[in-house]
């Protein structure tokens, strides 16, 4: 092409352009001048729109891991101790302390700015451990929970715990609510080795929820018993009439969608019937949560050491591969504003589930990012 011609081209190319950029149509020094402005303003204009999708596309963090444990140096001894009294039960791995210091660290490697963080005094009132002042025991654990998370008092929130049935469970709650460990109250039914047929740890559980709504802390519970062939349906049914009306004023969470670790055959039949009363009486429901966590399991869990947490989740739900879309529908039905984002940390970090919810729980992204930013109730509003 001759050089003319080429001057005539530019000069054509930079008229077309310059209308469509919206550029004043003075004449510019040259036509090769025209045409650099123009490319120039494209070339912002496509970052601008590079950036702009990038930044529409962007995941949702969690505000806040719901479901967190703490573990001081003294409970990881007695239960290291405890495992060896009772080896046909002991988990291959060594307990260890975790701390808040500990917690705060996998929060940040997240983004997860909050946590409940709960004491593991629960377990020190089991057959598990074996000591002659239990009761003070455990309220020594629940004082080191307190310890804790009051260094970073606008990041944790701190749940008491004790095992409800037994003798002294309420007189550790009213320490708790003494020593100002109130943020919350966890109950762990499985690790209690309660029993829904016995009607005398009813009462002690319905007890345990009437003073704890009295004393407005909020109510963080296992609820599946320690039984592989649980009647998730019946249970769930005397939990909602019998237990669950004596709490009306506090946030009640149901931990791993009513599970014990992956999600079984028992945990839908019992999250069914959640699902059926919040969507058929949603008064019902209008203080209850439940949060997600240990509910999906990551496939290196089938490899994971016989006895560990992680093949304990795997080997309850291997058998069961409509779990993942039962559980996503029930989520559904039971309204996506009542489920809450949890890790069961340590087992899982807040950054290794994030990506594990986001690739193998079967719902939209927008969905995922709602679960994401939902905060309960008892969490103060931050400023």
């Amino acid at each position: 092409m001759k050089p003319s011609g080429r001057k005539d081209l530019l000069e054509q190319l930079g008229s077309s352009l310059a209308s469509l950029s919206g550029l004043d149509q003075k004449p510019l020094d040259s036509a090769l001048t025209r045409a650099a402005v123009i490319l120039r303003r494209l070339a912002a204009l496509f970052i601008f729109s590079y950036v702009y999708a990038v930044a529409s596309s962007a995941q949702t963090i969690p505000a806040v891991d719901h479901h967190a444990h703490l573990q001081s140096p003294k409970a990881a001894r007695l239960l290291n101790e405890g495992g060896r009294l009772h080896a046909e039960e002991a988990q291959p791995e060594k307990e260890n302390p975790y701390t808040a210091k500990d917690l705060i660290s996998a929060l940040d490697a997240a983004g997860v700015r909050r946590a409940a963080a709960l004491s593991e005094a629960y377990l020190l009132g089991t057959r598990f451990v074996r000591v002659p002042n239990e009761s003070e025991v455990v309220d020594q654990e629940n004082d080191w929970t307190l310890r804790q998370v009051g260094r970073y008092p606008k990041r944790l929130v701190g749940f008491c715990s004790v095992n409800p049935i037994r003798p002294y469970a309420m007189a550790a709650l009213k320490h708790c609510e003494r020593i100002g460990l109130r943020g919350g109250l966890k109950l762990h039914l499985a690790a209690s080795h309660f029993q829904f047929e016995n009607s005398g740890e009813v009462r002690q559980l319905q007890e345990v929820f009437r003073e704890a709504n009295r004393l407005r802390m909020p109510i963080l519970i296992h609820l599946h018993p320690d039984d592989e062939k649980w009647d998730g349906r019946r249970d769930a049914q005397v939990f909602l009439e019998q237990v669950l009306p004596l709490a009306p004023d506090i946030p009640v969470q149901v931990a791993h969608m009513v599970g014990w670790g992956g999600y079984d055959r028992s945990a839908d039949a019992a999250l069914s019937i959640f699902a059926d009363k919040c969507s058929s009486q949603a008064t019902v429901c209008n203080r209850l949560y439940f949060d997600i966590s240990g509910v999906i399991v990551p496939p290196s869990a089938a490899n994971a050491p016989q006895g560990s947490d992680l093949r304990f989740m795997y080997e309850n739900q291997k058998d069961f591969s409509e779990g993942p879309k039962r559980l996503a529908a029930n989520l559904l039905r039971i309204g996506l504003n009542r489920i809450l984002f949890a890790t069961d940390w340590p087992i899982s970090t807040p950054k290794d589930y994030i990506k594990l919810l986001r690739t193998d729980l079967p719902l939209t992204p927008a969905e995922i990012d709602q679960i994401f930013s939902n905060v309960a109730p008892y969490f103060p509003a931050e400023h």
